[in-house]
């Protein structure tokens, strides 16, 4: 049975960054309307199956309505998701179910939940988030069409589905959590509202992408040294003023409608699977955007690159892999 599972965040796109800077408020009407656009997506490439995660704002119930006379599509069992943690428990169900592909709604902060539970499974990320990297700005009806076709297994598609990078963070050794974009080191103790936005708290920055065209921290790095979704390497940047070779100035857009000068006093390329242990205490570290890891004194942090992060999907390609081919007659 074709199958494709459903995660939408009903709180991404609401975050603090709505009152420090200038980001975008992404309705729960507005992604209950894109979900209606995913779902007729998916019925028109025969999907037979839709597996969706239950959250308080019932963002699938009108998707839900629209195909009910067409395809299989029904709530998966747990409760309705109020946390981060829900989604992560929602991917492993979905994965451990069969789907062939995972559509989610959200920003960097949601995909790197899913992914922590998605395995193999396939991610069709569509950005109605703050930061977005990994997800995507693509048009619901054509997600759900690519979603559709991956989980199909159609011929050619795999040449559309990139395994990305991931940042590993350890505790003493063992591993407690990832980042798919950029891991922070900030000096603020307490998660609190857990979102970054003021650089001046932050002094050391992981990244795992630094795309030119990107909002968010990972914009710092692309001033210094651009690094693609395939690249096998990361950055390393220490933020503050300096005097070596590495040392720079840099603006970049740090979230929506907020440019700073950031000064940069070193950088270097991080190589997979080295650790870089850090050394501030107190304070947090702040995966994909958001602050998760508390610095206590007594214990050992580290981070490394790797290169076993989730698979996802580029739209875009996909249905450039799904048009005819036509020879040309001349």
């Amino acid at each position: 049975m074709i199958s494709v599972g459903v995660i939408a965040n009903p709180a991404a796109g609401k975050d603090i960054r709505r009152l420090v800077a200038a980001g975008r408020v992404v309705s729960n009407q507005e992604k209950a309307n894109t979900l209606r656009r995913v779902f007729a997506g998916l019925v028109a490439t025969g999907v037979e199956r839709i597996l969706v995660m239950p959250d308080t704002s019932r963002l699938a119930a009108p998707a839900m309505e629209d195909v009910a006379s067409e395809i299989d599509a029904s709530y998966i069992e747990m409760p309705r998701v109020d946390h981060q943690d829900g989604s992560t428990h929602a991917a492993r169900i979905m994965e451990s179910e069969g789907v062939g592909s995972i559509v989610t709604l959200g920003g960097d902060g949601t995909n790197r939940v899913v992914a922590k539970g998605a395995g193999d499974v396939p991610i069709v990320p569509i950005s109605t988030g703050t930061n977005n990297v990994f997800p995507q700005m693509v048009e619901g009806t054509l997600a759900g069409i690519a979603a559709g076709s991956v989980a199909a297994g159609l011929a050619g598609l795999e040449a559309a589905i990139t395994r990305c990078k991931r940042l590993n963070i350890f505790v003493d050794g063992e591993l407690v959590d990832m980042a798919l974009i950029d891991a922070a080191v900030s000096t603020e103790m307490f998660v609190g509202a857990r979102a970054v936005w003021n650089m001046d708290t932050v002094e050391d920055v992981f990244l795992t992408r630094a795309e030119p065209a990107s909002i968010g921290i990972s914009a710092v790095g692309a001033q210094i040294r651009p690094v693609g979704i395939d690249e096998p390497i990361g950055l390393r940047i220490r933020l503050g003023r300096g005097d070596g070779p590495s040392s720079c100035s840099v603006k970049a857009p740090i979230a929506p409608g907020m440019v700073p000068e950031i000064a940069v006093a070193e950088w270097d390329v991080m190589l997979p699977g080295e650790r870089r242990t850090i050394d501030r205490r107190p304070g947090t570290v702040a995966l994909d955007g958001e602050r998760e890891v508390t610095l206590l004194p007594g214990r050992t942090v580290e981070i490394a690159l790797g290169l076993d992060g989730p698979r996802v999907v580029d739209v875009v390609l996909v249905h450039r892999l799904l048009a005819p081919k036509v020879d040309v007659v001349e």
